[in-house]
Formats: structure tokens, sequence, C-alpha cells
């Protein structure tokens, strides 16, 4: 006798098969349940309070003496140099670039020496 269904399998091959769909079941859930916890808390966490912004200011300024308030960077008077570097005779050291063309060979030439102040 040849059977074409499944209707004929006996009672324990089936509630077998509805215990291992429930299990899977319940572990989906359960994993479900998990990564919904997992991104809540990963979400609560970054609600980090804002830095506070101080308003801008030139720190540069700020920081140098009276002696040196109003000058260039590195143009500098010896008052300024002396305040800064608490030397009594700070040396200036200041550069002036000449350049000399030779416009047959299609060169320049740059002489960088010390400038006298």
């Amino acid at each position: 006798m040849t059977f074409t269904t499944e209707n004929f399998k006996t009672a324990p091959d089936r509630t077998y098969r509805e215990f291992v769909l429930a299990a899977v079941a319940a572990v989906a859930v359960f994993a479900a349940i998990a990564t919904v916890a997992q991104t809540i808390k990963v979400a609560s966490a970054s609600d980090a309070q804002p830095a506070e912004i101080a308003a801008k200011s030139d720190r540069v300024t700020s920081a140098l003496p009276m002696s040196c308030q109003g000058q260039a960077w590195g143009d500098w008077t010896s008052e300024c140099l002396s305040a800064i570097g608490g030397s009594s005779n700070p040396r200036q050291v200041k550069f002036k670039t000449f350049e000399s063309r030779d416009a047959q060979g299609r060169t320049s030439i740059l002489a960088r020496v010390p400038a006298r102040s």
C-alpha cells in the first residue's frame, strides 16, 4: 500500500515538529527583543551634553604684554622682545630678500641678507 500524503504520520513526529518550530520562533523573538534593547541602550548613551563654546577672541593678543600690542608677528620692537623673552638685550633677526634677474638666461637669483634695524 502506497500513501501519497503525509496525513498518516504518527503523533510523536507531529508533536516533535511543532516543538522545534516553537523553539525556533522563541529564539527569533528573543533575538529581536535583544536587538531592540541594545539599540535603545546605545541611543541613550549618545545623549551627551554639548560642550560649552566660548566666545571668539584674539587669544594671542591677550597673552602678549602691553608693549607688544598692535605689532605684527615677527616685526617686534626691542622693548616687546625683552618683555616676551625676559632678556635685557634681545637679538633681533630680520632678513630682506633681494632678487636679481637675468633676462637672457631666463633665471632669477634670490639673495637673503640680514637687515639692520
